[in-house]
C-alpha cells in the first residue's frame, strides 16, 4: 500500500515531466552568423556574442511574454 510520500513523489515527477515536455516543444533559436540581441557578426555556430546579450535577450523575451506579446 502506498503512502502519502509515494503519492507526492508521483505528482512531483509528473509535474517535472510536463514541464520538460513544454520546454522541448518550444522552438529554439537558429544560428545565423549574427548575435540575436545586438546583431554583431559572430561565428556561424554561435547565438549571442556574450553572456550579457544572452541575458538581456532572455529578459526582454520574458517581459514580452508577460505582456502577452510574442517574439
Amino acid at each position: 500500500m502506498s503512502d502519502h510520500i509515494d503519492n507526492t513523489d508521483k505528482i512531483i515527477f509528473a509535474e517535472v515531466a510536463r514541464g520538460l515536455a513544454a520546454v522541448r516543444r518550444r522552438p529554439g533559436l537558429a544560428a545565423h552568423g549574427c548575435c540575436h540581441y545586438c546583431d554583431e557578426a559572430l561565428a556561424p555556430a554561435l547565438l549571442f556574442c556574450n553572456v550579457d546579450c544572452r541575458d538581456d535577450y532572455e529578459k526582454e523575451l520574458a517581459a514580452k511574454t508577460r505582456a502577452g506579446r510574442t517574439g
